[in-house]
């Protein structure tokens, strides 16, 4: 038995005898290795930011290698002994100039913004090249590579775009409108650009020759905890018999026990790994079952399924486990996780565990003391809340799956989940139906006879059950409809939930159960062709490929670098790992490390603080400080805090209204007289709608690094914040130190939209004291469960309205009250309140109007700051108005919304008037491009013919006001040093998030300098170069720090101007700027720039204005599977007014990224906190979502399938730099026309079903929302009272 690791990284050797099991891979190469590439984002396997390949021998066959990528974050690096592992570092270098294609194309294709989960994307494209055989893979297996990665920048279609040019099939892309125009560019396009280029090597690595003569042997492992891999069957029987029980774990891909270790505590003395017994590798088949062993990947199954599928079509086992692994976990989980570890986990909420006993699998258990075999039925195995039945020193050798074989019946399976997303989400519920039938002559008749049925779910109760009263019942039936309208309310008395059951949505899963079995009818009616269906999309749907189209207008002829589409100016370091975020610094010699205690009470008063256990823990130095990162979290988990409760406990809006509780007065806003207005008016509407929260999941979690220096009371702090002269006020007033004593720096941070500008401040400072008290650097980086947790979320708002208006449609006039829900503080929130008050209206004009805010005071963590700073909210808000008035009138909302439009030179409700106003023309180019008419009538037809899946399409405008509303944040500096070679160093007040603000500045620096931009280099953004720097935020970055380098720049070009004179056009610029430093020549300038004719709001006035506003419009076209919620987005159209871009291709990426982002918002993200009346199945003031896998934002297969962005031309703005406009946060408002694409498919089935009444849809719309929305004989079952208008949770 070895005591060592012998394993490979990027080519290099390494030999330990010094390592703890409790280690993970991740851990091991960035800390002991100093690869900082594969970064940690989520430390749950949910997110791909660590992705890596692993490669090794299969049973010692010279040429089978086999090539996985797996999650670094998850794998122990006891579990890489004898193996390759490939990083983002081994594939290529910026240093060594030896760049992979995947590294260059996603980089040369804008497939980066912030960089953070860039790395993970290369892997998982990279494995994807390198685990097929030797020829390119299918346009459709690239489409499906990347289920287990997020990205929350780039909206992903400039990934998909760059992964896409690898395809061996690209003709298979559409493209109808591809090669056509200079002007556009699409996923054809880009894919033909590179075709010829496909030849190059794809693997930098030849597979090592020590390992191809590695001979797995028994290994031994000691540290904290014991990590043993047997070898043999019998040996792993010894070591069980040996620490029978909980004295140790068996294991396979470490999948659960690494979150159970990290975040749920619990902890095992011994891990014993069981990858290498060849007895749990094997599959085959034999005449009447299939063999699987428990030790097989999900991966390998999935192979081995699709063989025998493709084999022989009627193994209906095969394709029913085949529709759950589609979209079951992630490639990286299945390439490591095992059957029989899943089954073994019993998770009640498993997607698997329901199809095997539907089909009747036998599990097959060995042990040491006893010479026979135990089988057990799986559905008797299971007994609940995790428990098994199993005995200590057994193990799951096994897995049987029958084979149905009868020359005369006929067998059916089939299986069905809904999640939250459709890639790497758990099911909501997941089901699986079998039924065996008897052919039957009655009277000439075909029937047939009922002879067994399993129906099995998960999701259901504390382990996956089956419908045992409904089988019993159906045995002898003959299969009809009416036999099955029978099933619909048996199954509601087997499975019988309530509003405390785990998970919630009751009423939803009954009704998903239901919906379920339905298309299992519809399924088996359509294979037996008596009864056949005519909504055969109820059955499958195979989703396409994807693909893009980008129209970019020509560059003005006056610029030469400004307006061009250049990369992001470190996408290359994004694409090999080598950029550095504050967690890859490296620790300076006795750096400590820090960690949060985190209340777990809300609106308690703390009577005790035990602080004995954490003091015990080695190298603690103060309570939550330690010299090791592991000390410092394991010390805060012992602390013990015993609290009283107090009340009242008010966590939601409707809790805060009841109890009065607010931060300030009502705000409020009018325009003309409202009360005239509704007293004339010819009609009038009010309702109460709701919009939940929404977290940031900005990719890289808050870190910090603090450095005392003992040199004249100087300190240092590197923060990922967007807002640096907050976070050095602070420090100088928590320390009490003068602000020049404090420095702070940012190199960049990967994302931040928002939550990044004030919550990280008190987080930092917590560090700084810390690090000023113990006289040491303290890093600390958060966890993403406590980031979650802590940093706050996007305001919640409830908005109530009145509108009065014309039998037209015309609107007479709008009362509007808004609540948002702050948290504890009052943090950004009332300007926040103000944000959407000012923005509500949209682009609508209300000649009378009066808005009401509040900003309500609750019990829960401060929400802060978000894209888009509650404009948003407010124009949800108005857009439901506009639905509303054009649903009672019976008229489209588009001709509604027409008819309100602003005009040029109308006036806003606070008193500003509107100029360059483009909406109208954007709106009448949109509705052309589109096919917007003809694509209504179109959906109409569709939903005529379809009865289960609707489709709906929305067209939206969106006017976002650029500029901050407070006079003295539209400032910026600049700072500019031309050095001797010629080379120029930029600094700015602004922070590169992935935005690609660096780069746009680099342009004008270079347009107006006249060189080479690739002589300009931004290192970092620091109080020490730029003072008092506005937080950047508002999407006015640009604007503000492009004025001020152009303004720098302007001063050196006009020094040097007047240096040369007029008679040296044909100096290099190196030689010029060598010359002028020989002359004398000032070669550094700063550049201030403070933007014009801006006022600070005055509310009491009616009184507000924005520099200019950014405009757009969205046509969005989606699909949705009525029976489950299920949708897709068919097609999106965007027309965006940048004005004149600076980087089109950075102003499409956040288009994309921003629309997606609201997708998100509007669709899927929604942020649940305990409380008394709605989520009384959490813990009150407990947070719910936790992290991706609780969490859900929009993946990849959420694209729009035909995703089309262009920017308008002929559009100039000369309120900002080069006639630009700020493009960061309108976007994200364009993604609110899916949600109302998505209730108007809705509305069509409602229809149908008779329900003819307008319907109250809160936000986000849910899968559970959407469904429960389509009102039929299924949802009145679980509701029959108000299943009309089901009572969505309030989201507040």
């Amino acid at each position: 038995m070895i005591n060592y690791l012998f394993f490979y990284v990027n080519g290099k050797e390494i030999i330990d005898y010094h390592v703890e099991p409790e280690w993970t891979l991740l851990w091991y190469l960035r800390n002991k290795l100093r690869l900082t590439g594969s970064k940690l984002g989520c430390g749950e396997g949910g997110c791909g930011a660590c992705t890596v390949l692993v490669s090794r021998l299969i049973d010692k066959k010279p040429n089978e290698i086999e090539h996985r990528t797996i999650n670094a974050c998850l794998t122990s690096i006891c579990g890489v002994d004898g193996c390759h592992v490939i990083t983002v570092e081994g594939l290529g270098s910026i240093n060594k100039s030896n760049l992979h294609p995947v590294q260059r194309r996603l980089a040369e294709l804008s497939g980066s913004q912030c960089g953070f989960c860039t790395p993970g994307m290369i892997m998982s494209l990279y494995g994807t090249l390198t685990t097929g055989n030797s020829s390119l893979p299918l346009v459709q297996d690239i489409e499906e590579s990347f289920d287990g990665n997020l990205c929350r920048c780039t909206g992903y279609r400039p990934i998909l775009d760059a992964a896409k040019t690898f395809a061996s099939d690209i003709n298979q892309i559409y493209h109808k409108n591809s090669l056509l125009s200079s002007e556009t560019s699409t996923t054809y396009d880009k894919c033909h650009l590179y075709a010829k280029q496909n030849s190059e090597i794809m693997n930098p690595f030849d597979f090592p020759e020590k390992l191809r003569e590695y001979i797995p042997q028994s290994l031994h492992i000691q540290g904290s905890v014991d990590w043993y891999r047997p070898v043999t069957l019998s040996e792993l029987f010894h070591l069980r018999s040996m620490y029978s029980g909980n004295q140790s774990k068996l294991i396979f891909g470490n999948t659960t026990v690494q979150i159970e270790s990290r975040y749920q505590k619990i902890s095992y003395p011994r891990l014993i790994t069981i990858t290498h017994i060849t007895e749990l590798q094997e599959i085959k088949r034999t005449q009447d079952s299939l063999l699987l062993g428990a030790g097989i990947t999900f991966s390998q199954l999935k192979s081995k399924l699709i063989e025998w599928t493709n084999d022989d079509n009627s193994l209906s086992a095969c394709q029913a486990l085949l529709d759950q692994l589609k979209h079951f976990a992630s490639i990286q989980i299945r390439n490591v996780a095992s059957l029989g570890g899943n089954i073994i986990s019993a998770s009640p909420i498993s997607d698997i565990n329901p199809v095997l006993i539907a089909i009747g699998a036998i599990l097959e258990f060995h042990s040491a003391n006893r010479p026979n075999v135990r089988k057990v039925l799986l559905s008797d195995f299971y007994l609940g809340d995790h428990r098994v039945s199993m005995l200590d020193n057994e193990v799951l050798v096994t897995i049987h799956i029958p084979i149905f074989n009868s020359p005369i019946n006929k067998y059916f399976l089939r299986s069905y989940k809904q999640a939250r997303r459709r890639d790497d989400s758990k099911g909501i519920v997941s089901a699986a139906f079998q039924v065996e039938l008897q052919p039957l002559k009655i009277n000439n008749d075909q029937k047939w006879k009922i002879i067994s049925t399993c129906f099995s779910f998960g999701g259901m109760a504390s382990k996956t059950i089956v419908a045992t009263n409904t089988q019993r019942q159906l045995i002898g039936l003959f299969w009809t409809k009416q036999t099955m309208n029978q099933v619909y309310d048996l199954l509601l008395k087997d499975m019988v939930l309530d509003e405390l059951s785990p998970g919630g949505m009751p009423k939803f899963k009954q009704t998903l159960v239901q919906s379920f079995f339905f298309k299992f009818y519809s399924y088996v009616c359509n294979k037996l062709s008596h009864q056949p269906i005519n909504d055969r999309n109820i059955l499958y749907f195979n989703r396409p490929v994807s693909h893009a189209q980008q129209t970019i207008p020509e560059r003005p002829k006056s610029q030469k670098i400004v307006g061009s589409s250049l990369p992001h100016c470190t996408a290359y370091l994004h694409t090999t790992g080598e950029a550095m975020y504050v967690d890859d610094m490296p620790s300076l010699i006795h750096t400590h490390y820090g960690a949060f205690v985190l209340s777990t009470k809300a609106n308690a008063r703390i009577k005790h603080i035990d602080i004995s256990e954490a003091l015990k823990v080695p190298a603690i130095i103060g309570v939550v400080v330690g010299k090791t990162e592991d000390s410092a979290r394991s010390a805060a988990d012992l602390i013990h805090i015993e609290y009283e409760l107090l009340i009242p406990r008010i966590f939601s809006i409707n809790d805060a209204i009841d109890h009065q509780s607010y931060f300030g007065d009502e705000l409020c806003l009018n325009k003309g007289d409202v009360e005239k207005c509704f007293h004339n008016a010819e009609h009038i509407l009010e309702d109460t709608i709701y919009i939940g929260g929404q977290e940031h999941f900005y990719m890289e979690t808050n870190s910090f690094i603090v450095i005392p220096s003992h040199d004249d009371q100087e300190i240092t702090l590197y923060s990922g914040t967007q807002t640096l002269a907050e976070l050095q006020e602070l420090a100088a007033l928590v320390l009490n130190r003068d602000s020049n004593r404090i420095t702070c720096r940012v190199k960049r941070i990967g994302g931040a939209f928002g939550g990044k500008e004030s919550r990280c401040a008190p987080l930092c400072l917590a560090v700084a004291v810390a690090a000023v008290k113990v006289a040491c650097p303290v890093r600390l980086t958060l966890e993403r469960h406590t980031d979650i947790s802590i940093t706050g979320q996007r305001h919640p708002f409830k908005i109530h309205y009145r509108v009065a208006f014309t039998d037209q449609g015309h609107f007479q006039g709008l009362d509007i009250q808004m609540w948002s829900n702050a948290g504890c503080t009052v943090d950004l929130s009332k300007a926040v309140m103000e944000c959407a008050m000012l923005h509500m209206g949209n682009c609508y004009q209300f000649p009378n109007i009066r808005i009401r805010g509040y900003v309500c005071k609750t019990h829960l963590p401060s929400n802060t700051a978000f894209r888009g700073f509650g404009g948003p909210q407010a124009i949800f808000g108005c857009e439901t108005v506009v639905e509303h008035v054009a649903a009672y009138l019976k008229r489209d909302s588009y001709t509604i919304r027409c008819l309100n439009l602003f005009q040029e030179g109308d006036m806003t409700h606070y008193g500003q008037v509107l100029q360059s106003w483009n909406i109208p023309r954007i709106l009448n180019q949109l509705c052309i491009s589109s096919d917007f008419d003809q694509r209504q009538s179109i959906t109409e037809e569709f939903n005529h013919q379809n009865i289960y899946r609707k489709r709906g399409i929305s067209i939206l405008p969106v006017k976002f006001g650029i500029g901050f509303t407070n006079k003295f944040l539209n400032q910026a500096g600049a700072l500019v040093h031309i050095y001797k070679d010629g080379t120029v160093l930029l600094t700015h007040s602004g922070i590169e998030m992935g935005q690609g603000l660096h780069m746009k500045m680099m342009s004008i620096a270079s347009e107006v300098l006249h060189c080479d931009i690739n002589s300009i280099h931004i290192s970092e953004t620091s109080t020490d170069k730029i003072p008092n720097m506005t937080p950047t935020s508002g999407s006015v970055s640009s604007d503000l720090n492009g004025m001020a380098i152009k303004n720098a720049c302007e001063q050196l070009r006009q020094r040097l101007d007047a240096f040369i004179g007029t008679g040296s056009d044909d100096i290099t610029w190196k030689n010029l700027i060598e010359q002028a430093y020989y002359a004398r020549v000032d070669l550094s300038a700063h550049g201030f720039y403070a933007t014009p004719y801006m006022f600070d709001a005055d509310f009491s006035s009616n009184r507000a204005t924005f520099n200019y506003f950014t405009q757009g419009g969205v046509v969005t076209e989606i699909e949705l599977d009525i029976l489950t919620g299920d949708w897709h987005i068919l097609r999106v159209d965007i027309l965006m007014d940048v004005g004149i871009s600076l980087n089109p291709q950075i102003d499409i990426g956040q288009i994309e990224g921003g629309f997606m982002q609201g997708v998100g918002l509007f669709t899927m993200e929604e942020v649940l906190w305990g409380d008394n009346k709605q989520n009384t199945w959490i813990e009150q003031g407990k947070l719910a979502i936790q992290g991706p896998d609780t969490y859900k934002i929009p993946s990849f297969s959420d694209v729009p399938l035909d995703f089309r962005v262009s920017l308008l031309s002929d559009s100039s703005n000369p309120r900002a730099v080069y006639s630009s406009k700020g493009i960061g946060e309108p976007p994200l408002i364009l993604g609110l026309s899916t949600f109302f694409a998505l209730k108007q498919a809705c509305t069509s089935y409602r229809k149908q079903q008779g329900a003819f009444d307008y319907f109250t849809f809160h936000s986000p719309a849910t899968v559970e929302r959407l469904r429960m929305a389509c009102t039929d004989q299924f949802t009145c079952r679980t509701h029959p009272d108000t299943h009309e208008t089901f009572p969505s949770k309030d989201s507040d």
